[in-house]
């Protein structure tokens, strides 16, 4: 039996093009470093709750921003 293989899927973060084939959310943000810290997540102009970034599913075409709070004065 042969090996199925993953097809890389399209997606748009943080406003530029890239491929991927993490398509659980929680495991793509791993994959580009976020995986602790205060961010919020945002699909197709939609937040997405900490809590559902382990179950979250990416597709293609997908427009992801992750964004980091500022402060300061």
């Amino acid at each position: 039996m042969q090996a199925e293989s993953i097809q890389p899927v399209s997606l748009i973060l943080n406003e530029l093009p890239i491929e991927t084939t993490n398509t659980n959310l929680q495991a793509f943000l791993a994959e580009h470093g976020w995986e602790q810290g205060r961010f919020v997540v945002v699909i197709n102009d939609n937040i997405i709750a900490k809590s559902a970034h382990s179950t979250f599913q990416l597709s293609a075409g997908d427009r992801i921003d992750v964004l980091s709070p500022i402060s300061g004065g």
